[in-house]
């Protein structure tokens, strides 16, 4: 028995790295030393000059929303949800995106279908300034079904010390600003596909309501890179799997809680939808899905007025969504 016959075809594996690194050349910086298919990737960091330099890490996933994406054949966007999750998460300590490394695991490498996937990874990369250095692609004949795949992702950041977000000083009346998601992001995926993808039915045939559902989660990096000494932000909190209850306290100081204002944003008709067909109360609706908003900023109420000039400035959307409290409760008004 070959290697090959086992499942695991070698040139299938070269084949591959050699259809994406055209697109993977795209995102990479003067910062990148040498070549990406070497042992382990090189950044300088000589061009950061700041005093006191800190790294910063994260890693995320994209969860089941990758079910959907096979199911409905969209799985490019699902590279772009995969940088954005690590990235939004990185942002919220004030850094800088440097570079980003992914995982693909598959049952079978397929070039032309796999390949679509680090295109997406590329776009999220090219979107958030950040250099794609790295991966592995893990071919693992029984680990998954068909055409099954799973994705991991890391990135890196840096940050001068003086600049990271000082969640300890947000206080009682401090404001609560929220930034639009694209939709649904890349968390609830598993309601999701259980209500509507797991039986044909008129919604796993409607291409738009399709395209609503499988739209990649947006990138704020470049939104933040803007904010940054232009105005003075306290908290930046990414509403991801907990929905805005669960996230938003992340950065709060003990002992302060949330007081939400349900009206004060226009919730996107797709959580509507998904409410509609569940048995989900507004409440619990809240703690799983980010509702319409993918980014909440905590600012002092003395700076609010500049933070609006500048987002209306670059025509960003904003909501004055809620406010800090005295009680260590999430409320929703």
């Amino acid at each position: 028995m070959s290697y090959k016959d086992s499942g695991v075809n070698i040139n299938e594996g070269n084949k591959f790295v050699k259809k994406i690194q055209p697109y993977v050349k795209k995102t990479l910086t003067s910062q990148v030393i040498g070549n990406t298919t070497s042992f382990a990737a090189l950044f300088s960091l000589k061009k950061e000059r700041m005093k006191d330099p800190i790294l910063v890490a994260c890693t995320d996933g994209v969860g089941t929303k990758i079910e959907v994406g096979i199911k409905t054949n969209k799985i490019r966007g699902l590279g772009t949800d995969l940088v954005a999750m690590s990235i939004n998460d990185l942002i919220c300590t004030s850094a800088k995106p440097l570079f980003f490394l992914d995982y693909l695991a598959t049952s079978k490498l397929k070039v032309d279908y796999h390949a679509e996937i680090i295109k997406g990874i590329v776009d999220g990369c090219l979107e958030s300034d950040c250099s794609l250095i790295g991966g592995e692609t893990a071919e693992m004949p029984g680990m998954y079904d068909g055409k099954d795949f799973d994705l991991a992702g890391f990135a890196v950041g840096i940050v001068d010390k003086k600049d990271i977000y000082n969640n300890s000083k947000i206080k009682s009346g401090d404001l609560l600003i929220g930034i639009p998601s694209s939709g649904i992001h890349s968390n609830g995926y598993s309601l999701v596909r259980k209500l509507f993808f797991s039986k044909t039915n008129s919604f796993s045939s409607d291409s738009r309501f399709v395209n609503t559902i499988m739209k990649p989660t947006r990138i704020y990096s470049k939104l933040f890179s803007m904010l940054k000494n232009n105005v003075h932000i306290k908290g930046v909190a990414h509403i991801t799997g907990g929905g805005l209850v669960e996230n938003i306290p992340r950065i709060l100081p003990d002992g302060l809680g949330v007081e939400l204002e349900s009206n004060s944003w226009p919730v996107q008709k797709i959580f509507r939808t998904i409410q509609e067909n569940s048995s989900l109360s507004s409440e619990e609706m809240f703690n799983i899905f980010n509702m319409g908003l993918g980014i909440v900023i905590c600012v002092d109420k003395k700076n609010l007025t500049r933070l609006q000039r500048i987002l209306a400035a670059k025509k960003e959307k904003h909501y004055i969504v809620g406010k800090v409290t005295n009680s260590s409760n999430f409320s929703i008004i």
